[in-house]
């Protein structure tokens, strides 16, 4: 392969261009975010997505430099030094690779013969949470992943890492209580799950149109999800445990739904 161009200064207008996209604002007024290490990057190439620049640390990627660079395709790519990649980078130890990718939009479809099972994120704050639910959801099938104002940014690097970008092949919208989705409403279950509840989440029919909302890590439930709600789920615990962190409650109750679903298709 031929040399790529390279950048070597933080001042760059490129690199601090890059290193901008760490910030929300900057994030949705470019609608554009970061991804991060070889995994990531090739799983986000995978689902179709197209990166505008990708920033390649030869030395850090050795043999899977040619990957890498094969699947950037028509991004801008250029060859930076270790210093420019751990600007633009956030862990400490990147991988070799980060990329910009514009945000994705995923079309909200409802598969035909298949009811919606969606997920809210009820201002979840930690992104390691919202990331495990989004790779939940997805995995479990989920329609959609809806976020209310107060929530973490799905796009967040720490948020893309954590749902090991799930944000690519999972369509996430942001809810609005004032104007809700016609889809939420029209979920037959509305639930949240909440320690104290009587129902057990297990004893849900699932196969119905359904939405579970996971509320903030302290909070929990906000009065404007409740109003929506037809009732509240638990998941029974054992070794005198209270309570399940957010996202490991939310991927349990998913997975069920999952679960029931498959089971009626077989």
């Amino acid at each position: 392969m031929s040399p790529l161009p390279a950048l070597t200064s933080l001042y760059n207008p490129t690199v601090k261009y890059a290193r901008s996209l760490h910030q929300r604002k900057i994030r949705y007024r470019e609608r554009a975010l970061l991804v991060e290490g070889v995994r990531l990057f090739l799983d986000a190439v995978g689902s179709g997505a197209q990166p505008t620049h990708v920033f390649v640390d030869e030395e850090r990627l050795g043999s899977q430099t040619s990957r890498v660079r094969a699947a950037a395709g028509g991004a801008r790519t250029y060859s930076v030094t270790s210093s420019v990649l751990d600007a633009i980078a956030e862990t400490r130890t990147p991988q070799g690779v980060v990329a910009i990718f514009p945000f994705p939009e995923l079309p909200l479809e409802l598969p035909p013969g298949r009811a919606p099972l969606i997920i809210v994120s009820d201002s979840l704050q930690d992104p390691g949470n919202l990331g495990t639910l989004a790779r939940s959801a997805l995995g479990a099938g989920a329609t959609a992943l809806l976020l209310t104002s107060a929530t973490v940014d799905p796009y967040a690097p720490k948020v893309v890492r954590a749902g090991m970008g799930a944000q690519f092949r999972l369509p996430i919208r942001w809810l609005d209580w004032n104007e809700p989705d016609p889809l939420l409403l029209a979920c037959e279950h509305r639930l949240c799950a909440r320690a104290d509840a009587v129902t057990v989440y297990t004893q849900i029919d699932w196969t119905l149109p359904s939405c579970v909302v996971i509320g903030n890590e302290v909070r929990g439930i906000s009065p404007q999800a409740e109003a929506l709600l037809t009732g509240s789920i638990a998941v029974p615990l054992a070794g005198g445990l209270e309570s399940l962190n957010a996202g490991v409650a939310g991927s349990v109750i998913l997975f069920e739904a999952a679960r029931q679903r498959r089971a009626i298709r077989t």
